[in-house]
């Protein structure tokens, strides 16, 4: 089983690295995460099973669409 999390973000680096670390530091090894942000404000953290896109879109939907496209896990978060 592999896991895929997905995080969309815009304009929020302190609260988006806070919530990076947090699921960093909880999720083993074959769990993926994929990072949309949309207002290039965030600085990456480098880590292995990181991705991330900077992609801007008109609506919610189409940033779910987008990181559901990217994802491999037979689960999505």
């Amino acid at each position: 089983m592999k896991l895929s999390i997905l995080i969309p973000t815009h304009n929020r680096p302190e609260l988006f690295r806070r919530c990076l670390e947090s699921v960093l530091s909880h999720i083993p090894s074959d769990v993926e995460v994929i990072v949309n942000n949309d207002s290039n404000d965030i600085v990456e953290i480098k880590h292995k099973q990181v991705q991330y896109y900077y992609n801007k879109f008109d609506n919610l939907s189409k940033v779910y669409q987008f990181l559901l496209s990217k994802a491999t896990g037979d689960y999505v978060y």
